[in-house]
C-alpha cells in the first residue's frame, strides 16, 4: 500500500507586496516573505508528498495569485482561497474561473 502524505493548511505571504493587518508587532518574526522556495525544502526532508495553501488576507487577488502559484508549483495540490460572501459571489468566481 502506498502512502500519500500531504500537509493540509499552510500560507505563503510577502509583506513588502501586499498588507496583512494581522501581523502585528506581536508576531513581528513572521514578517517577512514565505513561499514555495521556503517550504520545498521542507516537504522533501520530511516525506510530504505536496500541500495545500491557504489565503491569508482577505482579498479576491490573493485567491488568484495562490492559483497562479499553484498552477506552476507542483507540490501546490489545492487551495483554499476568499470571496466575499456578503457580495456578489457568482461574479467573484466568474473571475477565478478560467485557465490560470
Amino acid at each position: 500500500m502506498t502512502r500519500l502524505i500531504v500537509d493540509a493548511h499552510q500560507h505563503f505571504w510577502d509583506p513588502a507586496r501586499a498588507d496583512y493587518p494581522w501581523m502585528t508587532d506581536e508576531v513581528a518574526v513572521l514578517r517577512r516573505r514565505y513561499g514555495p522556495d521556503d517550504l520545498e525544502p521542507l516537504l522533501r526532508g520530511s516525506g510530504v508528498a505536496g500541500t495545500v495553501v491557504v489565503q491569508a488576507r482577505q482579498e479576491l487577488a490573493e485567491t488568484r495569485e495562490l492559483l497562479a502559484l499553484a498552477s506552476e508549483t507542483p507540490f501546490l495540490l489545492g487551495v483554499v482561497g476568499w470571496v466575499d460572501l456578503t457580495g456578489d459571489v457568482p461574479a467573484q468566481l466568474a473571475k477565478l474561473d478560467g485557465p490560470l
